[in-house]
């Protein structure tokens, strides 16, 4: 897991996550790439009316550089979704900065530094990613100022600066009340033998995260775990660890395995997270490939209620673009 040096870092890695993007045009030191997917997928659980919630949805992103002098390049992104039922188009990403010899600043709609860490332990298709708890260490991020610098090849340093005036939504897409600024910053390291440590911390007026996280690579194994600790209030503390391991068996069969513990206590002590994931990945080529993923939950149905704490199957068939 080798970082690289290019000031392009942040569109690439976006751009690549579709694995199938295509340059659609390439002249004068300009670029501009395409990519998304359409993800047909099904959730089975006892909380769903029906024999099954459709729960598909459909991407699409633009990502492009310009080579501005020797030392500096431009570049920008953004990536759109919709989900099955939806009226509307929701924007995930929506970014442009300058790339330097010293690393990359943007401004937008973009991760926090934290997103780096704890992208560790988010590989599954669905039943992974706990580890962005409080809303200043979460991806996609609006009025985000984020720098992103590699050197020796080896040491990412992050940093973000969340602007005042953001608002924070809630499950329904209502705007609540004005966030305070935020901000944050992290470090990963790769070794070259296969080991990244990283470590990242978060913070906004009475919520603050700190994550550690470490990966280890070896051939066809991939094993990583993220601890993240912190405050979602004055009053609230938080502990949450995951846990991942994937090994391909075959160039295109895979599994995973996710395990997932998180806890609050405001006094008194509260299970949010308490999971065993299991995820079977067939990759037919870089474009199509299909997954089941079954989640084991182990909350206390009198604690969270009973559609958090049942047992859930998703399926789907995926097409990157």
């Amino acid at each position: 897991m080798k970082k690289t040096l290019l000031a392009t870092a942040i569109v690439s890695a976006l751009v690549s996550a579709t694995a199938g993007a295509a340059t659609v045009y390439d002249q004068d030191g300009t670029t501009l790439k395409v990519g998304g997917r359409a993800e047909v997928r099904g959730l089975f659980s006892d909380s769903v009316d029906g024999t099954m919630e459709d729960k598909s949805r459909a991407r699409i992103n633009f990502g492009g550089e310009t080579k501005i002098s020797e030392n500096l390049t431009g570049f920008g992104f953004m990536e759109y979704e919709i989900k099955s039922g939806a009226s509307e188009v929701k924007n995930r990403y929506l970014f442009a900065g300058i790339g330097t010899k010293i690393g990359d600043f943007s401004y937008g709609k973009q991760d926090s530094a934290n997103v780096q860490v704890s992208d560790f332990t988010d590989i599954a298709s669905e039943h992974s990613g706990q580890q962005q708890y409080v809303g200043a260490a979460k991806d996609k991020r609006d009025n985000n100022f984020l720098y992103s610098g590699t050197f020796a090849d080896a040491l990412t340093v992050q940093t973000n600066y969340i602007a005042n005036g953001v608002q924070e939504f809630d499950k329904d897409g209502n705007a609540q009340t004005a966030s305070e600024d935020a901000f944050g910053i992290s470090a990963v390291y790769a070794f070259d033998f296969g080991l990244d440590l990283g470590a990242s911390y978060s913070d906004q007026d009475e919520e603050n995260q700190a994550t550690l996280g470490a990966t280890y690579t070896w051939n066809d194994l991939y094993v990583a775990a993220t601890y993240a600790m912190g405050a979602t209030d004055a009053n609230t503390d938080f502990t949450s660890l995951e846990a991942a391991v994937q090994y391909k068996f075959t160039k295109e069969f895979r599994l995973m395995g996710i395990v997932g513990m998180a806890e609050e206590d405001d006094g008194a002590t509260m299970d949010t997270e308490d999971f065993f994931a299991l995820e079977a990945q067939y990759r037919f080529n870089k474009s199509i490939r299909t997954f089941a993923s079954y989640k084991l939950n182990n909350l206390d149905e009198k604690e969270v209620g009973k559609a958090d704490s049942e047992n859930e199957l998703m399926v789907g068939l995926r097409y990157n673009f």
